[in-house]
């Protein structure tokens, strides 16, 4: 696997940016808290082994529990394999969650002129393309790679069952030996041996591949942005944050607007280093 990218210090923390990370941080804590809750009630229902009581009477104040109306060596079996059924709603929702945030990237590159609406509303297959050609840059092609390989996964998933198409076959046929032993280095399992028909098994090793190659392309993408937008679409990024803090401090104190301006360009745009004048240049504008 290709290097280890930008760093957290290297990406600009622009508002959306930051509500998109807060985002997939509660999802990864939601899904591992889900993980790790079924592997606690399995060890605590072998407890109640071998008793012919279902759940609902032996845990008769537990919220939801007449749903799951089964024996507790039934319920283990099922609690016991919950990885698989996460990560079947896990990897599609990560991907919708990147999907989003590529698009407001994109939306911001069509502001500036350097892509067009219908490029900038594409789907995920095109949207890295769109990025890597308005921005002059490029993607981690191992990355790349992958991120098309949990969308074909996704793909059939959700449009096929989980049964495996020939066009994610025909992908996998492309892996490298390198490919994939970066793959199982997150994953913890080879995709490659799949062919037509079989089951697509999404568990905790895919969830951690999709969040680790989104958070990669998401970086590589923040990156790109900081060079192709112009200053001053940072600038007004930068003023609108101040103020969605305080809508009148613009027409009622432009120095005190400009001084929370600076803070939080120190603060969440350092790697931009915008100028008083550049600031002061947009606030005018307001």
């Amino acid at each position: 696997m290709a290097g280890n990218g930008p760093k957290k210090n290297d990406v600009v923390r622009f508002r959306a940016h930051r509500e998109y990370v807060a985002r997939k941080d509660e999802a990864n804590n939601a899904l591992m808290g889900l993980l790790a809750g079924a592997q606690l009630s399995t060890h605590f229902l072998q407890l109640t082994h071998g008793s012919d009581m279902l759940l609902p009477n032996i845990f008769p104040n537990v919220d939801h529990i007449k749903r799951f109306n089964l024996t507790s060596e039934v319920a283990t079996a099922i609690l016991s394999s919950a990885d698989s059924h996460l990560g079947m709603m896990a990897v599609p929702y990560v991907l919708s969650l990147h999907e989003d945030y590529l698009r407001t990237c994109t939306a911001l590159l069509e502001k500036d002129g350097l892509c067009t609406a219908r490029e900038a509303s594409a789907n995920l297959v095109a949207l890295h393309g769109t990025i890597e050609a308005a921005t002059r840059g490029s993607f981690t092609p191992d990355f790349i790679t992958y991120i098309n390989t949990l969308r074909l996964m996704r793909n059939d998933v959700i449009h096929n069952g989980g049964v495996v198409r020939q066009v994610l076959v025909d992908h996998l046929a492309t892996w490298t030996s390198a490919l994939t032993s970066g793959w199982v280095g997150l994953a913890h399992r080879d995709p490659t041996p799949l062919q037509v028909g079989d089951q697509i098994q999404f568990g905790h090793g895919e969830m951690v591949a999709v969040l680790a190659v989104t958070k990669r392309l998401d970086r590589e993408t923040n990156v790109m942005l900081q060079s192709a937008l112009t200053r001053s679409t940072w600038a007004a990024m930068v003023i609108d944050e101040v103020v969605e803090r305080n809508p009148h401090i613009v027409r009622t104190d432009r120095g005190k607007a400009l001084r929370l301006a600076e803070g939080i360009a120190r603060y969440d745009y350092p790697r931009l280093a915008l100028t008083q004048s550049e600031l002061q240049s947009e606030l005018s504008r307001r």
